[in-house]
């Protein structure tokens, strides 16, 4: 054997299983002729060599990486084309990967590592894609056009040390994932609610169309809680102007709890009052009242529709996770494990942040197909990375990023998969796709208060804060009693920080101190504002506060909290003027 450097392509058709189960004899006459007339030709013309064809797949060798990208790219607009004409289930799809490295030569033959990384590359892009690794991106330069979306860092199967990746697409079209998704598959043992028709109690003549138009979209905005089973709307309305006990209405419709409601309407003024039964005794579990000024019926519709969503979700899971108080894990469900994993996970410390992430193995040991277990341990990743040492932190992501993205494999309309990528994406440089994911969260669930803080912070870590205070702004209205209150305080003290707005920020910091599960976080976040400010009395105060915390904190210390891996969340720029007010307000260095 003989061994070189070069760069390799892997070709591999997507669902080619699939595509035989259609038409056998069609789809090796479609795939011959991909060969014969597209993809070799290519290779040659950009002065490559087909090493072999294995399966439906080809391996290819060149000597310069920029022949090899530009090959895919060639390759998959060509194929593109010839794709426009096919019915779009029988088009014959393929993804590319790119990797240049060491190669071991044994006659026509190739192997090693620069081979196996290319195919798991390969594996990765998106169909009609190309990945490649940050070694291609470095050696491209600006040599060749290349508009790639970074996806962070991936830990590769059988390699040992994680490979960072970029995914490309022939329509230029923004990539918001690497991994094929499947249909969602059902959770068992969820919660169930049943939403009764909201009785008009106006004053206004001719007001029973908004009461049945708000319970409508109710219904609509609790549905989309992938956790939650929402009896049909026609369903609920069948008990309309009935007065019915919320036992019976469980009974009949099979749910656990029952939503009912008013709505009172009087000149441009408007109350809507709520409340959450148990199905099973008619307990009262929750209530609330909203006060509106009516301007655009619709707005105010979905306003609190999305508002009463945001806060039943918390008080449903506090209300499931207390009735399984002195149960046995060994007699609980997968559902009532991930309950259980959740509530630690809310606590927000190592050792609870350890626990949460054995329960949501153990709810997946039992059902894989558990995509909202999938995402909450790939969240736990992503905490354990700001609650654990600094050097796990890397390591900590990329296994964020494997969990979120099996999570969306699983269920792609699950919004906490998205949300989970979103956040370790942007936390591993990739703040781009990051921002793709979390918007895809919010777009599934525009109730979910985390994804808008999550889109919020991954603003600001893009120098963007005037788009991501909005974002946190509505986080804090969706869930006023969210248990990650700290942190929506907290990133609205370093958003108004980066706009120089320092009142508005130390205001938001202190707010960040006084939640019951803080962290060093806001005590550092005020430290550099009351820096900013000159305020050196009263930052004192604050260092010592923020030592009790991190009794080793320093110059040093701060600025390596900024970073995960080798990069760091916010901007170099933004981590230098931030420890430059620490030091002004007295922090050692």
């Amino acid at each position: 054997m003989t061994r070189r450097l070069a760069a390799i392509l892997d070709a591999d058709v997507v669902g080619f299983s699939r595509l035989m189960g259609f038409d056998e004899a069609g789809t090796f006459a479609t795939l011959r002729a991909h060969n014969t007339e597209l993809i070799v030709p290519a290779i040659t013309e950009n002065h490559g060599r087909v090493v072999k064809f294995v399966g439906d797949g080809t391996l290819a060798e060149f000597a310069s990486v920029i022949d090899a990208l530009k090959c895919a790219m060639d390759l998959q607009r060509a194929l593109h084309l010839r794709n426009e004409s096919v019915e779009p289930e029988r088009r014959m799809l393929w993804r590319i990967g790119v990797h240049i490295g060491d190669i071991l030569a044994e006659g026509d033959d190739i192997f090693g590592d620069g081979v196996s990384i290319a195919t798991k590359l390969q594996r990765l892009a998106p169909p009609g894609g190309v990945c490649v690794s940050q070694q291609v991106r470095d050696q491209i330069g600006s040599k060749l056009e290349f508009h790639a979306t970074d996806f962070g860092n991936r830990r590769l199967h059988d390699t040992d040390h994680p490979v960072r990746i970029w995914c490309w697409s022939p329509q230029g079209e923004e990539i918001v994932s690497c991994v094929l998704s499947n249909a969602p598959l059902p959770v068992q043992d969820r919660p169930s609610i049943a939403v009764l028709p909201f009785v008009n109690r106006s004053n206004v003549e001719g007001q029973e169309h908004f009461s049945d138009g708000f319970t409508d979209e109710l219904i609509a905005t609790l549905a989309h809680c992938r956790w939650l089973l929402v009896a049909a709307r026609n369903s609920s309305f069948s008990y309309k102007g009935r007065s019915i006990d919320a036992r019976k209405v469980a009974e009949d419709l099979g749910v656990k709890y029952v939503l009912e409601g008013s709505v009172r309407r009087s000149e441009s003024k408007i109350r809507i009052t709520a409340q959450l039964l148990s199905g099973s005794d008619g307990t009262l579990l929750w209530a609330e009242r909203y006060d509106r000024t009516l301007a655009d019926i619709f707005d105010v519709q979905d306003e609190i529709a999305s508002e009463i969503t945001g806060t039943i979700e918390p008080e449903l899971g506090a209300i499931e996770f207390a009735a399984l108080r002195g149960r046995s894990i060994v007699d609980m469900t997968a559902w009532e494990i991930y309950l259980k994993g959740l509530w630690h996970l809310y606590k927000f410390t190592r050792e609870e942040l350890e626990i949460a992430k054995d329960l949501f193995e153990q709810a997946i040991g039992i059902d894989p197909t558990f995509a909202q277990a999938h995402a909450r341990l790939a969240y736990v990743h992503i905490q354990l990375g700001w609650y654990g040492p600094l050097e796990e932190r890397a390591d900590h992501i990329c296994d964020a990023i494997d969990l979120a993205e099996r999570a969306i494999a699983v269920d792609q309309k699950e919004p906490a998969a998205h949300l989970a990528l979103g956040r370790a994406l942007a936390l591993d440089g990739a703040i781009e796709a990051g921002i793709a994911h979390l918007r895809t969260a919010i777009k599934l669930d525009h109730s979910f208060a985390q994804a808008h803080f999550a889109l919020g912070q991954a603003m600001c870590y893009a120098e963007r804060p005037e788009e991501g205070i909005p974002e946190i702004r509505e986080a804090f209205r969706l869930s006023p009693r969210d248990p990650h209150m700290w942190t929506f305080h907290n990133m609205l003290a370093l958003a108004h920080y980066q706009l120089n707005s320092m009142d508005e920020a130390a205001e938001a910091a202190r707010a960040s101190l006084r939640s019951p599960n803080v962290t060093f976080w806001p005590a550092l976040v005020l430290t550099a504002i009351l820096g900013r400010q000159e305020k050196v009395d009263e930052a004192r105060e604050t260092i010592a506060r923020l030592q009790r915390f991190r009794p080793a904190m320093n110059l040093a210390q701060a600025r390596a909290e900024f970073f995960f891996g080798d990069h760091p969340v916010m901007t170099k720029a933004f981590v230098d003027q931030f420890v430059a007010d620490l030091a002004k307000a007295g922090l050692p260095e």
